[in-house]
């Protein structure tokens, strides 16, 4: 086995010149200009082609671009997990930034405007759940960023609760309002390639490959454009030093400014040169070939069957979380919404102090997955609350129109010295309108009554499994969300 390593490792190495993938000479690293006109490449043409994994005819993308070229707004909308959030970018922009910059530049600071609702630690399963938290429902561009963060070789092959959400997710997306040109970005973390650091095959970008051909999903990729220059350690792709450990002489140099996370300076502006020259190259294909019928009739067809089967969407909204969260409340009889905050950042949520006060919540439990009435299963769904080591009691959780569950207790107190939200869980049964109730009880481990309550998801597949269970990123999408005028969340909005 340590032959056969070695071997890799050896072989790594790449003998295509740099010269022909960087534009400037090796080791200048350009500088960063705005301006129409005035963007600097770091990748050559070769290597920005190269990172092109999957265009296709492009239809949707055309549309989108062919509007914005006639100077009507368009909205470009980022998900993912820490990388598109924009951590690693410390003294420069995220890849998202750098893409709407370059777009504001070439087609005009009023016409394009982007949400990142891009969450670290997240998975695509999350955002299959809670999309309609992070994503403006009149996006017209959204970028996908799911390679790194989603395990990448789970079992059997698709059939699993990993890709089954992710294909969802992306079927969600496809069907928005304005049919909106979804792009797959598909990073590449060095560090944490297996069998070995720098082994180029073990990622899920494999197997997301084939639903961005299965719905024509264009894609692109740092690895494919990209890997040569880092296994050869190419200024300004080094993976040999991370740069937080010495940010100024590292700076321009290192590719990761950590374990997991590119550099702002480099690896950030390098995939967003990817999504860059797709979108200039697409502007430049609409002015050779303008928009026709047919691109129109393509955008305007209906999405294939799931390439997975039965693996069917959601047709209703199943995360309310923040500020979404008050629309689905039908009785708060003792609750009240209020924000607890004892700093900058908010923490609103329906609270009650007494024995007997409640709190009604209606939503859709139908699931996704295809059943009929004779073998529905049971859907999970998930209570936001508060644990806290004061003040806190506990509350019963009861379905009391429509729906069926079995009645369990949310207790609200615990010996650890935090105050954090945590996911309830129980099954329900499929209804389009279930109510369902928490009722403060007399019962209390404080000696106090307090119950607060955040929000509310629904699992989108039937079935026993392990739902969202990712309490602490409900907590910063809550807070965070209900900043933002649309009451989706935006990761610019953190302070």
């Amino acid at each position: 086995v340590l032959a056969v390593l070695l071997f890799f490792a050896e072989h790594a190495v790449s003998q295509l010149p740099a010269h022909l993938l960087l534009e400037n000479e090796v080791g200048k690293w350009p500088f960063y200009m705005r301006g129409k006109g005035k963007y600097r490449w770091v990748l050559t043409k070769r290597a920005r082609e190269n990172g092109l994994s999957y265009v296709g005819s492009n239809e949707r993308l055309r549309a989108v671009l062919d509007r914005a070229m006639q100077g009507k707004p368009i909205k470009v909308a980022a998900i993912g997990g820490s990388i598109t959030a924009g951590q690693g970018a410390v003294d420069a922009p995220n890849w998202p930034q750098y893409v709407l910059n370059y777009l504001q530049d070439e087609l005009g600071e009023k016409v394009v405007s982007l949400a990142n609702g891009a969450v670290g630690g997240t998975l695509s399963a999350y955002m299959s759940v809670c999309h309609n938290m992070h994503i403006p429902k009149d996006s017209d561009i959204i970028f996908v960023e799911y390679s790194v963060n989603d395990w990448h070789n789970p079992t059997p092959a698709f059939q699993n609760n990993v890709r089954r959400p992710f294909e969802r997710l992306l079927r969600k997306l496809l069907n928005y309002p304005k049919r909106p040109a979804v792009v797959m970005m598909h990073q590449y973390i060095w560090y944490q390639a297996y069998p070995f650091e720098g082994s180029f095959w073990n990622n899920a970008e494999r197997e997301f490959q084939e639903f961005a051909m299965y719905y024509q999903i264009p894609t692109v990729s740092i690895k494919a454009c990209c890997y040569h220059l880092l296994a050869n350690n190419t200024v300004g792709f080094d993976t040999r030093k991370q740069r937080y450990r010495k940010a100024n002489d590292l700076k321009e140099i290192a590719y990761y400014y950590d374990a997991v996370h590119p550099d702002g300076r480099t690896g950030a502006r390098v995939s967003a040169e990817l999504v860059m020259h797709l979108m200039q190259r697409t502007m430049d294909d609409l002015t050779a070939n303008k928009l026709s019928p047919e691109d129109g009739e393509v955008v305007a067809a209906p999405i294939p069957p799931p390439m997975i089967p039965n693996n069917r969407e959601s047709v209703s909204d199943k995360c309310f979380i923040g500020n979404i969260f008050v629309g689905v409340v039908t009785n708060k009889d003792g609750f009240e919404w209020v924000n607890e905050s004892k700093s900058m950042r908010p923490k609103f949520g329906f609270v009650a102090t007494k024995p007997g006060s409640v709190l009604d919540m209606m939503v859709d439990t139908r699931a996704t997955a295809a059943s009929t009435a004779a073998n529905q299963k049971d859907v999970l769904v998930e209570v936001a609350y508060l644990r806290s080591y004061e003040h806190m009691g506990q509350a019963s959780i009861t379905c009391v129109s429509g729906c069926k569950c079995q009645e369990s207790t949310l207790e609200g107190h615990h010996e650890e010295q935090n105050s954090q939200l945590h996911l309830h869980h129980f099954y329900a049964s499929q209804h389009s309108n279930c109510t369902i109730q928490v009722k403060v009880l007399d019962k209390t481990k404080s000696g106090e009554h307090k119950v607060k309550i955040a929000g509310i998801m629904v699992s989108e597949e039937e079935g026993q499994h392990d739902g969202i269970r990712n309490n602490l990123a409900v907590e910063y999408v809550h807070d965070i969300s209900t900043r933002s005028k649309d009451n989706t969340f935006e990761v610019n909005n953190h302070a």
